[in-house]
């Protein structure tokens, strides 16, 4: 589990195991104790109406680098063809998901209407923070995760 409330950055990638390499290496030189954790990676994985393979270098010590290669012809697989590689959202964790997304909606900070579950985690639950409120980056609240061998496990 990362260290604080900021959790993780991720990134839509065109070849996950091309980012996968590109990412072990930099790492390797720039943060090595990221390297330290196995590898928490999906290869079919579903949220909503997207399909994607997606890899996440845990951190124990500060914020994770996620990748997602999105399906070509699901909703992110063509925002991925028209927008090229990027910075899809970073991630912060709260025992609560849905009261910081009260709080801030009470603050005029514009929120997801509806919250987040994978059936496959049933403890793990996320909003999201707009874009037009964050100026440009979408925020995901999620709560709190560790890896466990290689999957993840309720982190609270």
């Amino acid at each position: 589990m990362p260290s604080g409330p900021f959790a993780h950055v991720c990134l839509l990638v065109e070849d996950l195991d091309k980012a996968v390499d590109d990412w072990t290496k930099i790492l390797s030189v720039v943060d090595p104790a990221q390297l330290e954790e196995r590898l928490v990676r999906y290869e079919d994985f579903e949220g909503g109406e997207d399909r994607m393979r997606w890899a996440t270098f845990v951190a124990n010590h500060g914020a994770e680098i996620q990748l997602m290669e999105p399906a070509r012809d699901s909703p992110l697989g063509r925002r991925l063809a028209k927008r090229g590689e990027h910075v899809h959202h970073i991630c912060f964790t709260a025992d609560d998901p849905e009261d910081v997304s009260r709080r801030l909606a009470e603050q005029g900070i514009s929120v997801s209407a509806e919250t987040n579950q994978d059936p496959s985690m049933p403890w793990q639950r996320w909003n999201w923070v707009l874009p037009e409120s964050t100026h440009g980056t979408l925020v995901e609240v999620a709560r709190p995760y560790k890896a466990v061998d290689g999957g993840w496990e309720d982190g609270s």
